[in-house]
């Protein structure tokens, strides 16, 4: 409902608030509505924690739109339009009567009769039928004779792929077709590969590493014809379509270099939930920061301290073997979070692809690494950070007996630490901050040459850790051998 006040306008909300922050601060109501648009914040808690009302939702605004929403699977879903209606389109041309509209009418209602699918390779080569100059491509324009229209449409219509190929390849020249492009066709019919028969087909193997390969032999025809190609841009471009051809030619469905991360393409599967549960890490971060900067400095606020200390073992002794539980208690921990990962991505997602390997490529040397260990390792890199600020934690709890300061310094690094040397480093080009602690500790983005800083190596990475670990224990070992007690 709209209001009128004055010259305001009032949206009237949608919810009130029980818990939690509304539009504002200060607001105990939330969302906004007017007629049948409605806008909230709530998408995350409304809809990502309630699959089968986002279901119901998405097919109520399918029915609206005269679309049809197509669950394949809990991990894939997209909206298609079962029949395709240009009817708007057609009048708008029928109105305007801009050159060319004819022919762009004919294909519309070409596609309708049809009912050919978004992202269809039927749907692309109606355009090629029927565009403004018939034939056109790369700005070469070839005329099609009655014939070779009938003959094109006939199999377009019967969804015969192979014919289609077969008409590029042979006519691919005279359209203005490079080699590079016509490549796609010919690998096509010579390993029986079809072409997309939707949108979500596009974005599936094998379609998605053809669609590669092919862009980067057009990328490579590109520089070397204008004569402006970079080597390593190149070399990159021949590596990319060497492991293309390899995954084609092997039939690997997944590559792990491809799926460690959510959302890199429309599958979401196994490896990319393993991949991403390494985030997790963050989370046993804070249990161990709590726990190292808790240790000491409770012995001597609760006076405990005394009871270690009339025993026959040496102050030092005392601080590595607390030092020590509190580093295997974190590596145990992250050891049992990528168990649990390993065994649950099994449970949803199968174990179809758990013999999937990273597959890379540099100057044509192909490695191949398996996944489990892929994996492993990057939880290894993210716990780098844990090892250090727990240790900086546990070295601020030896010198107070006030453990909340060890345990807020601490947190308040690890987790503000990479955004403040970002911050320095991309706002204020501030170079020295590399040698900081919080600079080095992401050794994944250290080896990936993600850090921003020039020529940052892992050695040096791993040293500049080691240094501050190292004087972290000095504090720690000064502060608690020391220390007097009352």
């Amino acid at each position: 409902m709209i209001l009128p006040k004055g010259n305001c306008i009032i949206l009237m909300p949608i919810f009130k608030v029980i818990k939690g922050t509304g539009l504002k601060p200060d607001d105990l109501v939330e969302g906004i509505f007017n007629n049948n648009f409605y806008g909230t914040y709530l998408l995350g808690p409304i809809l990502v924690r309630n699959p089968y009302f986002t279901d119901y939702i998405i097919n109520q605004v399918c029915l609206d739109m005269n679309c049809k929403y197509n669950k394949v699977n809990d991990n894939m879903a997209y909206i298609y339009e079962d029949t395709i209606d240009y009817s708007y389109e057609i009048n708008e041309a029928e109105k305007m009567q801009y050159p060319g509209y004819e022919t762009d009418i004919e294909r519309m209602n070409f596609i309708m009769d049809n009912n050919f699918q978004y992202g269809s390779w039927q749907m692309s080569a109606s355009y090629e039928i029927f565009s403004y100059e018939t034939g056109e491509h790369n700005n070469v324009i070839h005329t099609f004779t009655e014939e070779e229209r009938t003959e094109f449409k006939k199999f377009v219509v019967d969804n015969n792929w192979k014919k289609y190929c077969e008409y590029i390849v042979k006519n691919g020249k005279k359209y203005g077709y490079t080699d590079a492009e016509l490549w796609q066709y010919q690998y096509r019919l010579a390993n029986d590969i079809p072409l997309p028969a939707n949108t979500i087909e596009v974005f599936t193997y094998p379609n998605d590493v053809i669609d590669s390969v092919s862009y980067a032999k057009m990328q490579l025809a590109n520089s070397a014809e204008m004569g402006m190609g970079e080597k390593n841009n190149n070399s990159e471009l021949e590596d990319q379509i060497a492991l293309g051809l390899y995954r084609l030619e092997n039939d690997i469905k997944v590559n792990v270099a491809d799926s460690t991360s959510i959302f890199v393409d429309y599958n979401i599967g196994f490896w990319n939930i393993l991949g991403q549960s390494a985030s997790l890490i963050t989370v046993i971060g804070v249990l161990i920061i709590v726990i190292a900067g808790s240790t000491i400095s409770e012995e001597f606020s609760h006076g405990t301290i005394k009871f270690l200390l009339i025993n026959p073992v040496k102050r030092w002794k005392i601080l590595v073997a607390k030092y020590a539980m509190c580093v295997s208690l974190g590596f145990i921990m992250i050891v049992l979070l990528y168990v649990l990962s390993v065994i649950f991505s099994m449970i949803f997602f199968g174990i179809e692809d758990i013999g999937c390997q990273k597959l890379t490529i540099s100057n044509g040397i192909l490695t191949a690494e398996n996944g489990f260990a892929v994996v492993f390792k990057n939880y290894m890199f993210r716990s780098v950070q844990v090892l250090v600020m727990a240790t900086l934690a546990f070295a601020i709890s030896s010198l107070c007996k006030n453990s909340a300061l060890s345990i807020g310094v601490s947190l308040f690094a690890m987790l503000s630490g990479s955004t403040m040397v970002s911050i320095l480093k991309k706002n204020l080009n501030i170079d020295w901050v590399r040698y900081t602690i919080f600079a080095n500790t992401d050794l994944s983005a250290v080896i990936d040459g993600s850090t921003g800083f020039a020529n940052h190596s892992l050695g040096f990475a791993i040293a500049v850790v080691v240094i501050h670990l190292v004087v972290f224990w000095l504090i720690a070992w000064d502060g608690f051998t020391k220390r007097e007690i009352q």
